[in-house]
């Protein structure tokens, strides 16, 4: 779930809470104003920077958007280009406008592992948790010494990291866990929820889930099925809008930003995840997947999850998703 780690042998040896259990078990306001109009498809209520509230559907054009083939077409020469010279063994792109409604799918069929895009379940469960319990995000947790240090096994470890004999509160935890990805905050959070909380969030969103991830069983999610989570949270259809607001501005602030980040205009927020795994069968490395998934504030706010498998570095696999964010990015503006 949380899980970027050097190797996926590393991650199922010395993570596997955070890294196979959770998904194998179950800024400023833009101001208020009337309730709008989009040109075709929703009512949303307005006020909102990150989120979006939506009220009714299909207000004005009952009539299915439909994919945008050149959008498409484009996202699928870049993947095709990269897979002929051997940097990615696959890809997938999911695409989607939030306010025209327009969408590609590339590769919809092709599934991965989603590694620290699962931690936004985690978030959103205490979030949840907290709706039903407050208090719950001001609750201190112990981080004990001599326990193992999960982010040694990160291939881009957390500029900031918990401190091992400090406590911390569950809020602290969520922000350390999002905006750095650390994984031992993510351990913290993990071993402390409720697990029928975290399990609902999954089947509420109907989120796949693996319960035996390994080498031979390893991808089990597409593009289109993490963008669910991005939905709820910019429609503020799952959480309350003031959390579905503090989810996605805590994303914004994530310390990756060589993805999606890299296809936009500097001044552009971005409200994302990034996953990372490595493959290494019989403790070999030989690929990376690597993964954004996010929101960009664009001229239109559009959802856009990349995600990728090969046997390029690192570099390269962050240089992929920045060109397909660019190309995306060029077609809304």
């Amino acid at each position: 779930m949380a899980w970027s780690s050097r190797t996926i042998v590393a991650c199922v040896i010395a993570g596997i809470l955070i890294a196979l259990a959770g998904f194998g078990s179950g800024w400023w306001a833009r101001g208020h104003s009337a309730p709008t109009t989009s040109s075709a498809q929703a009512l949303r209520l307005g006020g909102y920077q990150f989120v979006d509230p939506l009220l009714v559907c299909n207000v004005n054009n009952p009539s299915t958007v439909q994919e945008d083939p050149a959008l498409a077409g484009a996202i699928r020469s870049v993947i095709d280009a990269h897979t002929k010279v051997g940097d990615i063994s696959k890809a997938s792109v999911y695409f989607a406008d939030l306010t025209t409604g327009k969408w590609a799918d590339v590769n919809p069929d092709g599934k991965f592992y989603p590694s620290s895009l699962g931690k936004i379940p985690i978030m959103m469960a205490y979030y949840q948790l907290n709706e039903s319990s407050p208090g719950a995000l001001e609750k201190r947790i112990f981080y004990p010494t001599g326990g193992t240090d999960l982010n040694l096994m990160q291939d881009i470890t957390p500029e900031r990291a918990i401190v091992p004999g400090q406590s911390y509160t569950v809020e602290d935890l969520i922000e350390y866990m999002i905006k750095y990805s650390d994984n031992n905050a993510t351990q913290l959070l993990y071993t402390n929820i409720n697990q029928e909380v975290l399990n609902s969030v999954y089947a509420d969103l109907n989120i796949p889930v693996n319960e035996d991830p390994n080498l031979l069983n390893l991808d089990f999610i597409t593009p289109h099925q993490i963008s669910t989570l991005f939905r709820v949270l910019y429609n503020a259809t799952y959480l309350t809008r003031d959390d579905s607001e503090q989810a996605l501005k805590l994303m914004s602030m994530s310390s990756f930003t060589q993805g999606i980040q890299a296809g936009v205009a500097s001044s552009t927020v971005v409200s994302h995840k990034l996953g990372l795994v490595g493959i290494a069968p019989n403790n070999v490395l030989t690929e990376h997947e690597l993964h954004d998934c996010g929101i960009v504030y664009g001229k239109d706010p559009y959802l856009l999850c990349v995600m990728t498998r090969g046997a390029g570095s690192l570099t390269t696999l962050e240089g992929i998703i920045a060109q397909i964010s660019g190309i995306a990015y060029k077609a809304v503006q």
